[in-house]
């Protein structure tokens, strides 16, 4: 199955210490290091990829590069996350959902997928390792802006770059 998003790739610094740090305290599956990214839409199977390409090639979007800075819990704490705070985002966000009639009832928060929980095994121990990354750098959000096939398999989702859009 083939689905579409439109992201800004992400590098951490040190991604396998912290996916070494928090192995005593969470089961899951961690993101593979050359796919993080920051999801701005996801489109899923619901428009072409040539319709795609087309609008968003008609769009000026001026996302700005961004520091990534500490770590917490979404959904429940069923994600693991790296945090984003860059009011450009909420501009590019804005722009896409209004050029494709697309409103989320949810609150758009910029993040970077780590990991998928699936057991917490020490919750204490999590949300402590969680507290010393607070404030701290963990990487760097790219300004580009990219439109991604992800194709699921057996081994997980594998990402194919598809059109990079720029400012």
């Amino acid at each position: 199955m083939n689905r579409l998003f439109l992201a800004m790739p992400a590098t951490l610094f040190e991604y396998q210490s912290i996916h070494d740090e928090f192995s005593s305290t969470v089961q899951g599956k961690w993101v593979q290091e050359q796919n993080l990214h920051l999801t701005l839409q996801f489109f899923g199977n619901t428009f072409e990829k040539d319709y795609l390409v087309e609008r968003l090639s008609s769009l000026e979007f001026h996302p700005e590069a961004s520091a990534i800075k500490g770590l917490a819990l979404l959904n429940q704490d069923r994600i693991l996350y790296a945090q984003v705070e860059n009011p450009s985002l909420e501009e590019v966000y804005t722009q896409i959902q209004e050029t494709f009639g697309l409103y989320d009832e949810q609150e758009f928060i910029p993040h970077i997928t780590l990991m998928r929980i699936k057991r917490i095994l020490d919750k204490k121990l999590l949300d402590e390792k969680i507290k010393q990354y607070e404030e701290r750098p963990v990487g760097i959000l790219h300004p580009n802006i990219e439109l991604i096939q992800s194709t699921l398999t057996p081994k997980g989702a594998q990402y194919t770059l598809l059109k990079r859009f720029t400012a």
